[in-house]
């Protein structure tokens, strides 16, 4: 009788020496692709992008994307076309390491192909890749960190975990969420007990000395030059309801398909595949661990799983401190990719002898592949999309907006209110302010320093200027903490210069005349 035996069709499908050849040229130049087709308009901008690039009210945060694009624009380059030239650098160079970390850790060409495929084409890869987002960068470190590792496990040797101590450190300049990377190595190598346990608190020494002094050095240094650096405030602020934290559940069940199955049976089939994941990871990482084994590629698995359960405890803990962060697509992307190459590997080397593990094997190795087909077709409908109207600010919704144009014909030294002044930013390049807010988006409080009544009056004294105009877009819908149309016209006694089907400009009433 015929039997379908998922991980046997796979290793046929995929014979080693093609895959060796194919890997790591394939892989970037799908990667490269994806990307070229999904920039057809230009790289994606959104809110944060202009943060980044300086266009926004709002600085940025963590420094080292910024200051990468900061560099190229440097050169005489446009700093959104500098932009797309680091995304598309990152998205070769991602598939890259990602390839030949999971072909050096597995030990396993077809595997290792198929989890690099479900990294390289997972929509949220592509989407992401496509944005000037600091995730690819950040995505990159933390394959670097995880190359550096591994070498260290081959090898024992010390160097490679001051290398592996540089990638946390650099990680958590490109996003704050780089901690949590360092936390799941240094957890990994205190519980190897193939070494004492004085070597092993050196080992987490040689990793957490170089990745704080990057890190505390440029706190200490930003808050010297220019008074800020984290930008939030440490205190409980969080606001999380429990309709937020099953919206933020349902982000990590899209990782295997699509939002559009109904709720129940897709959390049912992600918390069945999580239990059985975490059961071959554990058989895994016990073989992997034990005293009697020698240096094992495969244990990189181990961190690897780790990272799942210190990134999204980090996550937890942020949405306590900060008020409005919620756990999306975008913040669940780099638990997705390491969970992802930590299955693989254990998949990979877990030995299948025995009946159960066997079938928690196959059954996995099936979803990976049927995961792998929903990703081709999602992803290929959101690249279709992309390539027709663009993404986030570069989108034609941007570009050919009706308001934004109008706006173009006001004097340059015109003063312009905004609830999107970063979309003003990026599509004219000429600098707006932040219409008054009731409230800070992070801290869900009044600022102190300038709250709504001043907020008001300085809006006040630039409209009493006469150069001053506000200006309202539709498309910018998500920016609850500041005040409504109706209410500044009503408290700034606003006169309607010019309404367009997608937003208006507002100008003094005095100025009537």
């Amino acid at each position: 009788m015929f039997q379908f035996r998922p991980q046997e069709a796979l290793s046929a499908a995929m014979p080693t020496p093609v895959l060796d050849r194919f890997g790591a040229i394939g892989f970037p130049l799908i990667a490269i692709l994806l990307f070229t087709l999904s920039t057809h308009h230009g790289i994606g901008i959104y809110p944060d992008s202009t943060r980044y690039m300086g266009l926004a009210a709002r600085p940025w945060d963590a420094p080292l994307y910024p200051a990468l694009l900061h560099l190229v624009a440097a050169t005489g380059i446009d700093i959104a076309a500098g932009a797309w030239g680091i995304g598309l650098a990152l998205c070769a160079i991602n598939a890259f390491l990602t390839w030949t970390v999971l072909r050096e850790a597995s030990g396993r060409a077809s595997y290792a192909a198929l989890g690099t495929a479900l990294v390289v084409i997972a929509p949220q890869t592509v989407a992401l890749h496509a944005l000037a987002m600091s995730e690819p960068l950040f995505l990159t470190m933390i394959l670097a960190s995880m190359g550096a590792l591994l070498n260290y496990i081959r090898s024992g040797d010390r160097p490679w975990l001051l290398g592996v101590g540089c990638g946390v450190g650099f990680a958590s300049l490109v996003r704050f969420t780089g901690p949590p990377l360092g936390a799941a190595i240094a957890l990994f190598l205190l519980i190897d007990p193939r070494r004492p346990l004085g070597r092993r608190v050196a080992d987490v020494a040689y990793v957490a000395l170089p990745s704080a002094l990057l890190f505390l050095g440029w706190a200490g240094i930003s808050e010297w030059l220019i008074g800020r650096s984290t930008g939030r405030p440490l205190e409980w602020l969080g606001n999380m309801t429990a309709g937020d934290w099953l919206t933020s559940f349902s982000a990590l069940t899209a990782w295997i398909v699509p939002d559009e199955v109904p709720f129940g049976p897709r959390a049912a089939l992600f918390l069945m595949a999580l239990a059985a994941s975490l059961t071959l990871l554990w058989k895994h990482g016990r073989r992997a661990l034990s005293r009697e084994g020698k240096p094992d590629p495969s244990m990189l698995a181990v961190p690897l799983g780790l990272f799942f359960f210190t990134y999204l405890g980090f996550i937890v803990l942020a949405t306590s401190i900060e008020a409005n962060l919620h756990l999306n697509s975008r913040y669940a992307y780099p638990v997705y990719c390491t969970s992802v190459m930590a299955m693989t590997i254990v998949l990979a080397r877990l030995s299948v002898q025995t009946g159960g593990v066997r079938k928690l094997h196959g059954a996995l190795v099936g979803l990976a592949l049927f995961m792998g087909v929903s990703h081709m077709l999602r992803t290929a409908d959101r690249v279709h999309q992309a390539y027709r109207q663009g993404l986030g600010f570069a989108s034609l919704q941007w570009t050919r907006s009706p308001t934004l144009a109008a706006l173009g014909q006001l004097p340059r030294d015109a003063i312009l209110y905004s609830n999107g002044p970063d979309a003003i930013g990026y599509v004219l390049r000429r600098p707006a302010r932040n219409i008054p807010a009731h409230i800070l988006l992070r801290t869900g409080r009044e600022d102190p320093d300038f709250p709504y009544a001043a907020q008001l009056a300085d809006a006040r004294k630039a409209l009493a200027g006469g150069k001053a105009y506000i200006v309202f877009l539709n498309g910018v819908d998500w920016r609850f903490y500041m005040a409504g149309e109706a209410e500044l016209v009503r408290r700034l006694d606003l006169r309607l210069i010019a309404r367009r089907t997608d937003g208006a400009i507002y100008g003094p009433r005095e100025s009537a005349s």
